[in-house]
């Protein structure tokens, strides 16, 4: 299961690869937070923080797997330089800190819950 979160932050979100969306999530994914629902709104929102945040990559400092749940703890650091959480462009390197519980069905992802620090956007 670890293994289908990864390519999310791996393939998806740090380089851009949309197709995979496709593979890893399920076509009634749902979710809470800034993604709309379906692997749609999965690519909605990785086109979204790559047009706002220049070269942004995605660091999961901690994964840990039970029964059917994933939960991450990740930095995500890039270049302010589109309007992002409501703040505008400030062409200055950023970071924001953020845990997501995954559930896993079938091999893809089900449902996820985002709990992001905004607290924690600041220039890095």
């Amino acid at each position: 299961m670890k293994d289908i979160v990864m390519r999310l932050y791996d393939e998806v979100l740090n380089q851009g690869k949309l197709d995979v969306v496709d593979e890893i999530f399920a076509p009634t994914f749902t979710g809470t937070g800034p993604a709309r629902p379906g692997p749609e709104g999965i690519k909605q929102l990785s086109e979204h923080i790559r047009s706002t945040l220049t070269e942004p990559h995605f660091d999961v400092q901690d994964m840990v797997a039970e029964g059917d749940k994933v939960a991450t703890r990740w930095v995500l650091q890039g270049t302010h330089s589109g309007a992002f959480f409501g703040l505008p462009a400030t062409n200055r390197p950023v970071e924001v800190r953020a845990c997501v519980i995954f559930r896993i069905e079938n091999n893809q992802i089900a449902e996820f819950w985002p709990v992001i620090d905004t607290s924690s956007l600041r220039a890095a």
